[in-house]
């Protein structure tokens, strides 16, 4: 149903209201399309400037990895190498211990060797005596 007009409105009032009104929503289209377009060019240059900053980031990590990756590398062939080293000196460890094993069964034996040395030292004691005794009257003879 058509709208009833106000008394005393004419058609052209009308017209001209509505293109009061058009003007109007017109003016604030181009405010928010501003607004927007401001928006759009601060989120750009916020984009560029995080873009950037994940450029610079990922330079250094990349080569953060790289020369981890070398670390790594160099580790790894370290590694080998100790563990070749650490295979010979267990070998080494292992003949070591047999031979302190042989060397404390000759010092064992040895031991004995000294004591019966000893003991048989010990009883030439008096035969040294007697010797003398003996030289010191050959030599009164002579």
């Amino acid at each position: 149903m058509p709208k009833k007009r106000r008394r005393g409105t004419s058609s052209r009032d009308l017209v001209h209201g509505q293109g009061i009104i058009l003007e109007k929503i017109r003016s604030q289209n181009r405010v928010t399309i501003e607004a927007i377009e401001a928006t759009r060019v601060a989120l750009e240059a916020k984009i560029d400037q995080v873009d950037r900053n994940s450029k610079a980031r990922d330079s250094v990590l990349e080569a953060a990895v790289r020369q981890n990756s070398a670390d790594i590398k160099k580790n790894g062939t370290d590694i080998r190498k100790n563990s070749a080293d650490i295979r010979k000196n267990s070998a080494d460890i292992q003949k070591n211990s047999a031979d302190i094993q042989k060397n404390s069964n000759d010092i064992r034996k040895n031991s004995e060797d000294i004591l019966v040395l000893t003991a048989r030292v010990e009883a030439l004691g008096p035969l040294d005596h007697r010797v003398s005794a003996i030289e010191r009257r050959f030599a009164g003879e002579a």
